[in-house]
């Protein structure tokens, strides 16, 4: 079974990366800049090049008019990447969609995550994390 990643971000301002900059600032952090993007990771059965091609164009996940996308992280020297993601989420309806209207049928399982890409050192993006970016009672983080 192949991996393929997908990491959609936003051409215009983000404004919930704006705000969640200026929260934290207000609670005292010395942030130099965040970073928010959409996290895909589909397990499939087949070629992992041809399925992100294919992968890369579906509107439902990235709108060619406002979202960039990757399909490998591209780290920046001094950002602590952390990814949060739903406990149990199992991406259904959207999996859904993507299997049964779009016909993505090689995809046999999925995960969604916001990736934040925080400019402090590791310690202070845990703290973050642990007091903004995430509920520990259903979601779970990852430093990346």
């Amino acid at each position: 079974m192949a991996k393929v990643e997908l990491f959609v971000g936003l051409k215009i301002p983000d404004t919930t990366a704006i705000t969640t900059f200026h929260t934290l600032e207000r609670m005292g952090f010395d942030i130099k800049k965040l970073k928010r993007q959409i996290y895909y990771k589909f397990d499939i059965d087949g070629d992992a090049k041809a399925f992100a091609k294919k992968v890369n164009k579906v509107d439902v996940l990235v709108n060619a008019n406002k979202n960039t996308f990757a399909n490998e992280l591209k780290k920046e020297e001094e950002a602590v990447y952390v990814l949060v993601k739903d406990r149990d989420d199992k991406c259904e309806g959207l999996l859904s969609t993507l299997k049964q209207r779009l016909g993505l049928k090689e995809i046999k399982s999925m995960e969604k995550g916001i990736l934040w890409a925080l400019f402090v050192d590791e310690e202070n993006a845990k703290e973050i994390a642990r007091k903004l970016l995430y509920n520990e009672h259903y979601q779970e983080i990852q430093i990346l």
